[in-house]
Order: structure tokens, then sequence, then C-alpha cells
């Protein structure tokens, strides 16, 4: 079983913040187009009335008065209808009476021609003020925008750490071993809610967790009573009859159901020390193996204990016993012809067999409780599964390679 990387994921934080961002900017710049086009606008009605009073002006008083002072940004051309005024732009000479626009190079024209008393007035409004006026107005928005988009930016960011930091508090109460309420009066209602579900959930699990322990601690205070009546039974048993060896199996089958009480207690209970000591572990394979001895030679299967006798490795040897013989269980259990053999070399014990072997697409899986690769009616898929939880709980490296139609090898390195 190989560890994944954990998926890397998105701040909720960080997202608040540039949405908060990306709106209010899109507000302000909004607003700021809204503001320069209305500007823009007025602007221009504004000079297109200045040039209609100024060309009033004109007409009215050219009789008395043919040449007026104007404005400087002001500039009046005149002749008599259909003759070219002198020194006007021959573009001008094209347009009809009325307001328009005029643009030369960088200057913008507002343009009034108006034809009164026999002749035609031209009157030019030069706007280069008028556009540096519009120029300094966007730059203005602009930096302002910036401004406040910066600005948006650090709100947004301490707006949604307020937001964020109930549910950071809500993360570290989950995160601590304490069993305190996780609701709290300050707390907003949407964080509330989520806060009380989590109290309740945490309250039916402690519940359950209470229930599994009572019943692990049962479990083992009932059947250990009976277990040491049968097996001083068996003891007295022994001494009086002819055949001792049907006794004194039954004595090591109690043994070996106690010793796998012992570790599957120490699964259940999570938090117990392993009991650490010196396996004879020829013995121990030589102990198992005989159990399914008997069963693969019916099949005309050779189970071979291969572990040299003077094989000593550290381990508890109660997990040690369930360990094996999962692994025993579960080659006997798939091989039909052939040998199963469990050897120990250079530290590593090996249970390999000639059975069905393991399809590729399934080694990932083996391991996972109640999963099985055939449909065999005593199987419930949880012996590997042990096996799993054995090597994990203890820190034993655990190896599996197998081929199928060819055979299965698990291997686990065991300390000496």
């Amino acid at each position: 079983m190989t560890d994944t990387n954990p998926p890397r994921r998105r701040s909720l934080r960080k997202r608040l913040m540039w949405a908060f961002t990306m709106l209010t900017t899109f507000a302000v710049i909004a607003q700021a187009v809204a503001l320069f086009a209305a500007n823009e606008e007025q602007e221009e009605d504004l000079i297109d009335e200045v040039v209609n009073t100024a060309l009033d002006g004109v007409t009215t008083q050219h009789a008395n008065q043919p040449e007026q002072a104007l404005a400087r940004h002001l500039s009046l051309y005149h002749a008599p209808i259909g003759t070219p005024p002198a020194g006007m732009p021959a573009p001008l000479l094209k347009l009809p009476a009325g307001n328009h626009e005029w643009i030369t190079g960088d200057t913008e024209y507002h343009v009034g021609i108006r034809d009164h008393g026999g002749e035609r007035f031209y009157l030019l409004y030069d706007s280069r003020e008028h556009e540096e006026r519009l120029a300094y107005l966007l730059w203005a928005l602009v930096i302002g925008a910036v401004i406040v988009s910066l600005f948006s930016l650090w709100l947004g960011y301490w707006i949604s750490g307020a937001l964020i930091r109930q549910l950071e508090q809500l993360a570290a109460g989950l995160a601590g071993d304490d069993q305190h309420l996780l609701t709290a009066p300050h707390q907003d209602r949407e964080v509330a809610l989520l806060a009380t579900a989590l109290d309740d959930y945490r309250i039916r699990n402690a519940a359950l967790i209470a229930r599994e322990r009572e019943f692990t601690a049962n479990v083992s205070h009932e059947l250990r009573t009976p277990l040491t009546g049968i097996r001083t039974s068996a003891e007295l048993l022994a001494g009086g009859i002819t055949d001792g060896n049907r006794a004194q199996r039954i004595v090591l089958a109690v043994d070996e159901l106690e010793r796998r009480l012992k570790g599957l207690l120490f699964l259940a209970r999570g938090n117990t020390e392993a009991d650490i000591k010196a396996v004879a572990l020829h013995a121990l394979a030589e102990r198992l193996a005989e159990h399914y001895r008997e069963g693969c030679s019916a099949r005309g299967v050779a189970l071979e204990n291969q572990v040299p006798p003077d094989a000593l490795v550290q381990a508890d040897p109660a997990l040690l016993s369930l360990l094996l013989d999962n692994l025993l269980r579960n080659a006997v259990s798939y091989t039909t012809a052939g040998r199963i053999s469990v050897r120990f070399e250079d530290g590593w014990l090996t249970v390999c067999d000639t059975g069905v072997g393991i399809p590729r697409d399934k080694l990932a899986q083996v391991f996972d409780r109640h999963f099985r690769i055939s449909n065999l009616p005593d199987g419930m898929g949880l012996g590997l599964s042990i096996a799993r939880e054995i090597t994990q709980r203890c820190g034993w490296p655990c190896e599996l390679h197998s081929e199928l139609g060819v055979g299965t090898e698990v291997r686990i390195q065991l300390p000496s």
C-alpha cells in the first residue's frame, strides 16, 4: 500500500478575499466609466451652448461692429455666402450650417456655422483645455480605482479572516483531545449550526466507542473464564486417560485461542502496548502449520516449515501468532495443488504458495476489509486485512508479490 500526497486545497479565505475585491473593483470601474462619460457629454453640450451663444452675439452685432473681440479659444471667420473666408481651413467649407466637430492633428474643434444677412459665419472653439481636463479626470479615476482596489483587497482579506476565524476555531476544537462542546454564544448562525451538528456527531461517536470498549472488555472477561475452565479440565483429563495426546491438543487449542483473543483485543483497544519478547519462530510456525497439515495432505498440498530451528525474533507472541495464522489460512484457502512454505531469511518472514494468484489490478485491494477474489464459502475477506493492521501497528514492513495462476508471496520484516 503506497501513501498518496494529499490534494492541494484552495484557501476559502483567499477565495472570499478575491471575490470581494473583484466585486468592489468592478463597481468602482463601472462608476468611473459612467462618471467620465457623463462629464464628457456634459462638457460637449456646454461647449456647443457656448458656441451658439457666441454666434448669436456675433451675428446680432456684426452690422454695427464688424470686428469683435473674442475669447482666446474662439476663432471667427465670415464671408458672403458662396465665398470662402480668408485664412479659414479648407475642410470647413464643405460643412453645412449647424454645429460640428472637426479634428485636425491632436486638436479637436467645435465648429458653429450660421447664415445671417447674406453672410456665412464660422465660429471655431479650441477644445484643448477641455481635453486636458478630461485627460486629468481619466488619470484621477484610474489612480483612484487602483487605490480603491488595493484597499478593497486589504479589506477583503480582513473581512474574510473575520468570517473564517470561527471555522478555524472550530477546526482547532475538533483537533484537540478534550471533549468540550464546540457550540459557543458568539458564533454566527451558520457556524453554530455546523458546530451543533459536530457536537451531536462527537457525542454519538463517543457513545459508540464506549460501547465498543465495553463489549471488548466483556468479551475478554466472559471468554477467559470458560477457557480457563476448559484448560484446567483438559489438564486433569490428560493425567487420567491413556491417550494423553488428545487432551494435550485441547490444552494447546485453548492456549492458541487465548493468544488469538489477546491479539484481537490489542487491535480493538488501539492504545495498548505490545508485549515484546523473544519468540522462537520455528516452533511457532510448526504449531500453526500443524493445524492445516491434515487438510493440505488431503488435497495433495505440501505444507513446509523451512524456518531455521534457531530463529528468534523480538515480537508480541500473540500478535505474531495471529499474523502468521492469517497468512497461512489465506494461503491454504487459495492453494489446491503444489506447496505452501514458511521461510525466514535475513530478517524477513515469508509465506509462499502456488495457489491461484491475484490479478494485477486487484493487488491494491486485497488488504481491504471483506475484499475477496473468489467465492469460497468459508472466506470473509478479513485475513489479509487483519495481517495488514498488525504490521502497521507494530511497524513491520510488509510486501506482497503475486502472479495470476502462479502463486502469491507475502514478506514481513521482523526485528531480530
